[in-house]
């Protein structure tokens, strides 16, 4: 007894010198009678409750609670201890960022708390949902996901409200990140519509719902919406006292100011947030709150502050080096908009590399390549094909066993001579239907290599033409002006050359995406233009945006749009001796990219001499969009291209 008292004892010096800092009123108030509490088991149900609020718990003195419910529960075998203990162990290694210690404690708990038993099922729900979490922190959105349909199923079937409103949120996010803002909203509203208000529980995923609404209206710049539903969440928040859900919601009310233009309360609210942030989780390094000051900076005309800060946050994640991680991905889109503010053309270029090297990693961690998909989607039906062929024969087969046994007497020779013609028959057409399914499979998979083949060609002539042509008017300047004079022509076609490898590679990281933004396409137009620039130092290359609905293309369409662009800048190129060529991108209603040189023009479109308006005009019937040509002599060129049908929200 005295030893267990020792251990109480150092358990307590050691909690109390972390958690001398007042949090919240509840959290004081269920700190002192835990505290107070003499009985070991009294004080273990305190505990519990006490770490109910650990996202208003620093995640230090969180970590030390919950080594502290360990010792206590050891004292006490009850399984629902034993559980709400590893609740908390659980949140303290996610607060910590240790991963794997709470992935292998929410399985063991998976194994010991099923979902079919009603006793299990509530702590099966939590545990499910804490699975998600970390794999969500650990950037797998995929598998994530997966689990989480998982969930909603199950939650539908056991008719569980509060797991069905807390998912759905937890979906939205995912699809959020994921950059498919329509499907987030779907996801949200459906979990409100499963919230009781009348019902305290579902006061945790209301607020997440509201502050969730908040940041996406936010983020499609609906301010108004945005700003509705962050005020239907702090009440809650302030009801509940969550510092966790107070510090979100003062971030998305920055930055609505933000977007208001009334910097001066933007800033001071974030740096509220910062500090309600740094009361739980210690000094702040790469966060969404330092990203968001970094944005008011920027906004407010302090660049050079907000560069700052961003590079500040994404040097103290060098060590970890996640290239796949969304929040790194976010800096450097900020980090870019910085260095274009500030004019700073080296700086952007780099950046936007980073951006596409970050990007790359994302999605080959959470998109499932498409060969794969196609071969498991083959695979399931093949199996579901042989287990429909495999009943029907086991019902042919129980008929004749049936009929054979009303007459087994008079006319069983009969019916076991015909059993055996009808096996040797259906294993005929087994073998026929099976060959017949070899037969046409390989013909799918030979018209498709065929197709692609046909579809990379096209690629490599229109990518590395444009580079080629760079490398032969760097050659040609070096012949007429001699090695010494044309060192700055040398450093090109070595670049160039280098560049003809990349267009390679570009073509495979393309084909390896499930899905590209216009911003994307917009993005990789400005990295290639950038890296022809210093090749043609004659001709001023002029880029606009103006794109309201930023649409999502698959992988082929984006490459065919890209490669359109490049020929109709190739072209312009090699044979328009144009001063100006202007690249205009918009996207709203319809998807219209527009390219214009001020050249020499041409009387008439002549194909005979290349492959590359052929292409062109391949490219787009391929994807659906309406290609148009018009020139003149002297009069410049001018290429359209658009999509035929308005775009569907």
């Amino acid at each position: 007894m005295k030893q267990y008292r020792a251990v109480l004892l150092f358990c307590f010096f050691s909690v109390a010198a972390l958690c001398s800092v007042s949090q919240t009123k509840i959290i004081d108030s269920l700190k002192n009678k835990m505290w107070a509490e003499a009985a070991p088991e009294k004080k273990l149900q305190l505990l519990i409750d006490l770490c109910k609020q650990h996202q208003s718990i620093n995640k230090d003195s969180l970590y030390q609670y919950a080594l502290l419910a360990k010792t206590l529960e050891g004292k006490n075998n009850s399984q629902n201890n034993k559980s709400a203990v590893s609740l908390i162990l659980i949140n303290a290694y996610l607060r910590l960022g240790n991963i794997d210690s709470a992935t292998a404690l929410v399985e063991e708990g998976l194994r010991n708390n099923t979902v079919k038993d009603p006793a299990t099922r509530s702590t099966y729900f939590k545990l499910a949902a804490l699975k998600v979490d970390c794999l969500g922190d650990a950037s797998n959105y995929k598998d994530a996901l997966s689990e989480l349909y998982k969930i909603i199923n199950e939650a539908e079937q056991y008719r569980d409200s509060l797991a069905l409103s807390k998912n759905m949120s937890t979906i939205g996010v995912i699809n959020y990140n994921l950059d498919h803002v329509p499907d987030a909203f779907n996801w949200y509203f459906k979990g409100l519509s499963y919230i009781n208000d009348n019902d305290s529980r579902f006061n945790s995923s209301a607020i997440v719902l509201y502050i969730n609404l908040a940041e996406t209206y936010r983020w499609v710049q609906q301010t108004d919406s945005a700003s509705y539903y962050i005020d239907k969440a702090i009440p809650l928040i302030q009801q509940a006292e969550n510092l966790f859900f107070l510090a979100n919601a003062l971030r998305i009310k920055a930055n609505i100011y933000k977007e208001k233009k009334e910097y001066t309360s933007a800033e001071k609210t974030m740096l509220e947030c910062i500090a309600i942030r740094e009361k739980t989780e210690g000094k702040l390094t790469m966060s969404n709150e330092q990203q968001a000051v970094a944005s008011i900076y920027m906004r407010s005309g302090n660049i050079d502050k907000a560069i700052k800060a961003l590079m500040d946050g994404l040097l103290s994640r060098n060590a970890k080096g996640n290239e796949a991680d969304p929040m790194r991905i976010s800096y450097y889109q900020t980090l870019a908009k910085c260095y274009q503010l500030k004019g700073d053309n080296k700086n952007y270029q780099q950046t936007l590399e980073k951006i596409i090297i970050s990007k790359d990693a994302f999605y080959q961690a959470n998109s499932a390549h498409a060969i794969a998909e196609l071969q498991t989607k083959y695979e399931v039906q093949k199996k579901e094909s042989t287990i429909i062929k495999q009943q029907l024969a086991i019902t042919e087969k129980n008929y004749w066993l049936f009929g054979s046994a009303l007459f087994v007497v008079m006319a069983g020779i009969i019916v076991w001579l015909a059993f055996k013609n009808y096996r040797r028959r259906q294993s005929i057409k087994m073998q026929l239907v099976l060959a017949e399914e070899k037969r046409i499979a390989a013909q799918s998979i030979i018209d498709a290599e065929e197709n692609e083949r046909k579809r990379i060609a096209a690629d490599l002539h229109d990518n590395i033409g444009a580079y080629a042509s760079a490398i032969s008017a760097d050659v040609e300047k070096i012949t007429n002006n001699g090695f010494e004079k044309n060192n700055g022509s040398l450093q090109n076609l070595q670049q160039h050359s280098q560049e003809i490898i990349n267009s390679l590679r570009d073509t495979i990281w393309v084909l390896n995406k499930d899905n590209i933004t216009i911003t994307g396409i917009s993005d990789r137009v400005k990295n290639y233009i950038s890296k022809l620039r210093p090749t043609y130092d004659n001709i001023q290359f002029h880029i606009s945006e103006a794109i309201k609905n930023d649409v999502r293309l698959n992988s082929k369409n984006a490459l065919n749009i890209f490669r359109i662009v490049q020929e109709a800048l190739h072209n312009a190129l090699k044979h328009s001796d144009a001063k100006n060529i202007t690249i205009n991108i918009s996207s709203n209603e319809t998807i219209l990219i527009k390219v214009t040189d001020d050249g020499n023009g041409m009387e008439k479109m002549n194909t005979a001499n290349g492959n590359g308006l052929l292409n062109m005009q391949a490219r787009a019937k391929e994807i659906g969009m309406r290609l148009s040509i018009t020139s003149k002599i002297n009069g410049g060129t001018v290429l359209i291209l658009e999509t035929i049908l308005q775009i569907e929200y």
